[in-house]
């Protein structure tokens, strides 16, 4: 059997104890809207799809367009936070559609350039947009995490 604590440890343990009922009051509650009750393949998920398409058709163009990095790497950055704000718990789904939409419509739907220093850049670009779109979207989501709802 425990002994009971002396009467000074009993005063603290109670102002110890009212101090955490009051925080958790204070403290926001989670929201009601639970992640888990919401289907994966939702009608959301498909509009943010067909704007991902477009923005890699976009994306690809500036790949060929630009002459130097910093274009496209700006483009991929912003748009892969962009994903991961909208789609904050399935971003990543989104990421790997773009990667994909990148790397096929560069590779069997645009044509190689003549110089051998142009191609090099525009897959210098295509690899860094493909590595920053995971980056930015991962950041994204965090920062939508962060912010809340």
């Amino acid at each position: 059997m425990r002994k009971p604590l002396p009467a000074r440890f009993a005063h603290r343990m109670g102002i110890v104890t009212n101090f955490a009922k009051k925080i958790a009051t204070v403290m926001p509650q989670p929201p009601d809207r639970s992640y888990t009750n919401e289907p994966f393949f939702n009608t959301r998920l498909i509009i943010n799809t067909l704007l991902i398409l477009s923005n890699s058709a976009l994306l690809l163009f500036v790949i060929k367009w630009a002459d130097v990095v910093h274009w496209p790497y700006f483009l991929a950055a912003v748009s892969a936070a962009i994903i991961g704000f909208l789609e904050p718990r399935k971003g990543w789904i989104l990421a790997v559609l773009q990667a994909a939409f990148l790397w096929i419509g560069y590779t069997f739907f645009t044509a190689s350039p003549e110089n051998g220093g142009k191609q090099e850049l525009e897959l210098f670009c295509l690899y860094g947009s493909i590595f920053l779109t995971f980056l930015g979207s991962f950041v994204g989501g965090i920062l939508k995490r962060a912010v809340g709802n």
